[in-house]
């Protein structure tokens, strides 16, 4: 049986109605009103027409009810090379007045789209024109191939084949599994997952088998627009599988330690705007009756600009001059931002990198710093950290050595000024007869560690001695600003003065008396050598 005559056999004539009514010269009938044809097909139309004896007939021509006016299909763009007239014209009957003749309409390759009414219309030399109405309906479709989930096998499917033109009479399926006929009869079994295709046709037109079943193809999934996403965009991830019946999809977000798996149903998934905490992997799950697939996952990176960097330094606190401080810096970026480092009002300090070292630091160094994060995607600057640098004693100013060097500069004159004094004294007594040379030299005064050993040994002394006979008591005192407690040596009965809370030094030449035996210049001069010294050896320190 060959093709044009297996698609024939799927004709339905279903009703025969005449066309005309009224005037029996003018006529056009169908042998049916309604046909069911498969797609792919070739089928025929047929149609009588009768006209008046007087008349001759110039044009024959079909036409559907797709355009507001009659369009000959064979002018027809959606028709080109698909249409056939084959028109016989008979011998006109007298004494009817009438002539006859039929023609037939062949359309072939049927498309859904070919579902229409078709009607046959004349035209005569005498202007006469007439159209049979109403025409044939065609209805164009596929054999369908119906899935069914039997409850009591949930690892395979029934297959069921239907056509809407067989609904009546005995019709023979055939089945194919990638082109192979593994079975016949209007059922057939499917495997869960199963990779193979199925198919149906009806005996006598195996050529015009229905659309294949099958379980999803492994997914492929994109995303739109392409190319780098950024923060804050709006970004679709897509997924198709080549199914039948039509794959629902579902995507997952692949769970890691930092962010839980989540789904959304549907082929497009769409994150409006896009954070970074998107990123990660995502897989989509094309599911049908017949099986289920999944994609290989696709990576979302999300590029995004720094986050405000925070700051630290290494070690904490107040800072001693002449030290080493390190300065660090760290942001969530993505790609991972740069680093500088700023001093404020200072300036850009050419420092590149995570962590600054500033190494011997001093005093000018000290103040604010901040560091700019930067990447491709943006900048963030981060807060300002103040560092604190402590001055040490190697650091005090030039102009407080040179001060405590006046100052004792100025304390070794008053000294001298004591001796000149004393000598002056001591020439004045002998001139007045008195007994210096036969009185017993006192000892030179002593060097006391502190002021409360002076003050117990001068009073002590007060008591002894006549109020008469003890000179005023003459005060210097040296104040030096000293970063810790330095010991300076008392001369001529002076004190050392020690304050943790200040941090000073109090050099104090307290309560000088004239003694009562003036010593003679060698020892004096020894005595003043030997503070002279003791002061210059200290000043060293500093």
């Amino acid at each position: 049986m060959n093709l044009r005559t297996a698609a024939r056999g799927f004709v339905a004539l279903l009703l025969s109605v005449p066309a005309l009514q009224g005037n029996p010269n003018w006529a056009v009938t169908y042998p049916s009103s309604n046909i069911c044809a498969l797609r792919g097909s070739t089928f025929d139309i047929r149609c009588n027409y009768k006209y008046p004896y007087a008349n001759t007939v110039e044009k024959k021509w079909w036409f559907t009810n797709k355009h507001n006016k009659p369009v000959d299909l064979r002018d027809d763009t959606d028709y080109t090379g698909r249409v056939k007239y084959s028109c016989v014209e008979h011998s006109c009957i007298w004494p009817s007045s009438s002539c006859t003749g039929t023609c037939t309409l062949r359309i072939k390759n049927l498309t859904q789209s070919d579902s229409a009414e078709y009607k046959f219309r004349i035209t005569t030399n005498k202007g006469g024109k007439y159209s049979g109405a109403p025409g044939v309906k065609l209805s164009v479709t596929d054999l369908q191939v119906k899935v069914v989930i039997p409850p009591s096998s949930p690892n395979r499917v029934r297959l069921e084949c239907h056509s809407m033109c067989h609904r009546t009479g005995y019709v023979t399926y055939i089945w194919y599994r990638d082109g192979t006929q593994p079975n016949h009869g209007r059922l057939d079994w499917f495997d869960i997952n199963s990779e193979y295709r199925s198919s149906c046709a009806v005996r006598g037109s195996e050529l015009l088998p229905s659309p294949s079943v099958f379980a999803p193809e492994t997914p492929s999934v994109g995303w739109t627009p392409p190319g780098v996403i950024k923060e804050g965009s709006s970004v679709n991830l897509t997924c198709s599988s080549e199914a039948n019946p039509v794959a629902k999809y579902t995507w997952t977000k692949v769970p890691t330690d930092h962010s839980p798996g989540h789904s959304v149903q549907g082929q497009q998934l769409s994150f409006h705007p896009i954070q970074s905490s998107d990123s990660g992997q995502y897989l989509c799950t094309a599911k049908n009756d017949l099986g289920t697939k999944t994609s290989s996952p696709i990576s979302i990176d999300v590029k995004y600009a720094p986050k405000t960097p925070s700051v630290s330094v290494r070690p904490p606190g107040e800072i001693k001059e002449g030290g080493s401080v390190t300065l660090s810096c760290s942001s969530d970026a993505n790609p991972a931002a740069d680093y500088t480092w700023f001093r404020e009002h200072g300036g850009s300090v050419e420092e590149l990198g995570e962590n600054y070292t500033i190494s011997n630091i001093t005093t000018e160094l000290g103040g604010n710093y901040y560091c700019e994060a930067r990447n491709a995607v943006g900048l963030k600057n981060s807060t300002l950290m103040f560092l604190n640098v402590a001055a040490t004693p190697s650091s005090l100013p030039t102009t407080v050595a040179a001060g405590t060097v006046a100052v004792l500069l100025a304390t070794i004159l008053f000294l001298i000024f004591l001796w000149m004094r004393r000598k002056r004294a001591s020439r004045k007594a002998r001139g007045q007869g008195g007994r210096p040379d036969t009185r017993q030299e006192s000892p030179p005064c002593p060097v006391y560690d502190n002021v409360s050993a002076l003050t117990n040994r001068s009073a002590s002394a007060a008591q002894r001695e006549p109020i008469e006979e003890q000179d005023d008591p003459h005060y210097a005192s040296i104040h030096i600003s000293r970063s810790k407690n330095q010991e300076v040596a008392g001369g001529f009965a002076g004190s050392l003065v020690e304050s943790d809370h200040t941090e000073q030094v109090l050099y104090s030449a307290i309560n000088l008396k004239r003694p009562k035996a003036v010593p003679d210049d060698s020892k004096l001069m020894s005595e003043l050598y030997t503070t002279i010294k003791y002061m210059s050896q200290k000043m060293h320190y500093f």
